[in-house]
């Protein structure tokens, strides 16, 4: 009883160390941007933000999680944490590094990959098995290895693509936190948790300054930060749920694992999946920016940032219930039911923004028809002199 309760203090005072460490660091950071002109400018149509604001606030979140984790995790208990910790700084300085002067695409999918390489190879954090879905079991070792580096690059930049509108990045990613810290918690996991919790609580000391009007973003620095974390303790519950102690009230099987990651992070793995391709049918780049996300569309209907956030998170949760309740059937019946709940409300939302947007296109095509033939009409004739008759 002791060592339980001296376990639940140390996840609530990682969590809440944390989150104090964030809130301290986000106002002395906005100050600095502030003062060095460090803003992200609306400099094109695809932004949402009319105003300059800071993009460093994933600095004060990287900070406050790596010192809380590296404070409460005993790398003699848990060794995979030096690794994990060596890639997120590698991918800290990257995004830090493109928010301020900016980089090619290229140069980030390499640093990321690098980044999930060294948690594969030196932590030996992989996907080992799909356990039966998809008729898998077992995975080759190179087939193991470059999947799980491929889901932790497609996971890490499905956070920067969400990450569009004010406080929705921070709260996908903060529930998802908590849920996973919960898990670890639960199967005796606690070094796991630990890292869960802090980076759980330095983006809820984030939010309080990202929350609608927010007076800093993220930045790449935070999502790429964020992302990948996250794929990384979805890797660790999936494998730790291959073992005895991975199962508990939560987790009843390590299938069951596999549906609850994708359920904690369908919201962007959705719509990162759906806009890449859509984009690829309509033969264009997968990476070329426009206003198809999910958050996009609820802005279109006239919502608020806030009420946006609150669907997608709503939504997130329903997803969730649906893999948590259904995870002891048939796993396949599990993915289908999910990805039709998805499809069918994002069918309802895409309906409800053609009825909303079409009158506003007929009438701007309308007017722009009626100014057009309104010039002709009034354009003045050219006045043509005669010409003189020689003799």
């Amino acid at each position: 009883m002791p060592g339980a309760l001296l376990s639940v203090a140390s996840a609530v005072a990682a969590y809440l160390v944390a989150l104090l460490l964030a809130a301290f660091a986000i106002p002395r950071i906005i100050s600095v941007a502030r003062s060095k002109n460090l803003f992200d400018l609306p400099d094109n149509d695809r932004k949402i933000h009319k105003e300059v604001i800071p993009n460093l606030g994933g600095i004060g979140i990287f900070f406050a999680y790596i010192i809380v984790a590296s404070l409460f995790v005993d790398p003699a208990k848990f060794p995979r944490w030096t690794y994990i910790s060596s890639a997120t700084l590698i991918l800290f300085f990257t995004g830090m590094k493109d928010d301020l002067v900016s980089m090619t695409p290229f140069k980030k999918f390499l640093l990321q990959g690098v980044a999930a390489a060294i948690v594969v190879f030196f932590a030996d954090l992989r996907i080992h098995s799909f356990y039966g879905l998809f008729g898998i079991e077992e995975l080759p070792l190179p087939i193991s290895q470059a999947f799980t580096i491929i889901g932790c690059i497609f996971v890490t930049n499905a956070f920067n693509l969400i990450d569009g509108i004010d406080a929705l990045a921070g709260s996908v990613s903060a529930m998802a936190c908590l849920i996973l810290g919960t898990v670890f918690f639960l199967s005796g996991h606690q070094c796991e948790a630990l890292i869960a919790f802090s980076m759980g609580g330095a983006i809820t000391g984030f939010l309080f300054f990202n929350k609608p009007p927010a007076r800093i973003f993220m930045g790449d620095t935070g999502a790429l930060v964020i992302g990948f974390t996250l794929s990384v303790l979805c890797v660790l519950m999936i494998e730790e749920a291959g073992t005895a102690t991975g199962v508990n009230r939560v987790v009843h099987s390590p299938v069951g694992a596999l549906l609850l990651s994708l359920a904690v992070l369908f919201a962007p793995l959705f719509d990162t999946f759906r806009i890449f391709t859509v984009r690829i049918l309509k033969g264009g780049s997968p990476f070329k920016a426009d206003r198809t996300h999910l958050h996009h569309y609820l802005l279109d209907l006239g919502l608020s940032h806030g009420k946006a956030v609150i669907i997608i998170l709503i939504a997130n949760t329903f997803i969730l219930l649906v893999a948590y309740l259904l995870q002891d059937i048939n796993p396949h019946l599990v993915i289908i039911t999910m990805t039709l709940v998805a499809m069918s409300l994002f069918g309802v939302l895409f309906y409800k923004r053609q009825l909303k947007i079409e009158p506003s296109r007929s009438i701007r095509k309308s007017t722009r028809k009626f100014l057009r033939r309104r010039s002709v009409e009034k354009k003045p004739e050219r006045f043509v002199p005669r010409k003189s008759i020689s003799r």
